[in-house]
């Protein structure tokens, strides 16, 4: 008998979807998909829930038991392309970076990314500038693994507003944190939530861009 996650695999391969952008789009942890391929296992109630709310045009009876058709005949896609909404839309979409925001320490990962070429997700609320997925437990419980950081860059070097939430990208990867005040020159203090990370010092020369973390996405 064919499993849900295995007509969702059908579904992922008629829209070009791979497992990272379904991981990011829905804030799942990594490895959700790959367990619910494991024999003997399935999609979650809640995974499946939160997949037909997202994937709007995914037909829920064909689904869940595999009648009908696999599209909803009128349903509109709310991971459309730019191209697709009408000028004046008040859907704001914004760039889903590739790169995950490290709830831990630096990890030495480099890369250049373009947002004209990131996948585009929905953002629910005006003014943020990009998502950023979230790896690690420092800084949970407020920013879980596998949640999504909505987020906004400023002008590190006009405010910083200590103590808040921000996402680093630096020349050894990027890293989610709070932001303290350093004894040391154009240096920032970044601590976790999560008290067994000690803090760290990041030089801003080795900053390449700050963003200010507007809200925390995360399935419950």
């Amino acid at each position: 008998m064919e499993r849900k996650i295995e007509r969702f695999d059908k579904y992922m391969k008629y829209k070009g979807l791979n497992d990272n952008k379904v991981t990011n789009s829905l804030g799942l942890s990594i490895g959700t998909l790959g367990k619910s391929r494991k024999e003997n296992r399935d999609l979650s109630d809640r995974n499946i829930e939160n997949i037909l709310k997202f994937y709007t045009d995914l037909n829920r009876t064909w689904l869940l038991t595999g009648e009908g058709e696999m599209l909803n005949s009128t349903a509109h896609d709310s991971s459309m392309e730019v191209s697709q909404l009408a000028p004046d839309s008040d859907v704001h979409l914004i760039p889903l970076l590739p790169i995950s925001a490290q709830g831990g320490s630096l990890n030495d990962f480099v890369a250049s990314v373009k947002f004209d070429d990131c996948e585009k997700i929905v953002s629910p609320i005006k003014g943020a500038d990009c998502a950023i997925p979230i790896t690690g437990d420092s800084m949970e419980p407020e920013y879980p693994n596998g949640s999504i950081a909505v987020a906004k860059r400023i002008n590190e070097r006009a405010f910083i507003e200590w103590g808040r939430v921000y996402v680093l990208d630096t020349c050894n990867g990027s890293v989610i944190k709070q932001l303290f005040p350093s004894d040391h020159p154009d240096t920032v203090t970044c601590k976790s939530i999560n008290s067994k990370y000690v803090p760290f010092e990041v030089r801003l020369k080795d900053v390449y861009g700050v963003y200010r973390v507007l809200m925390c996405m995360s399935l419950k």
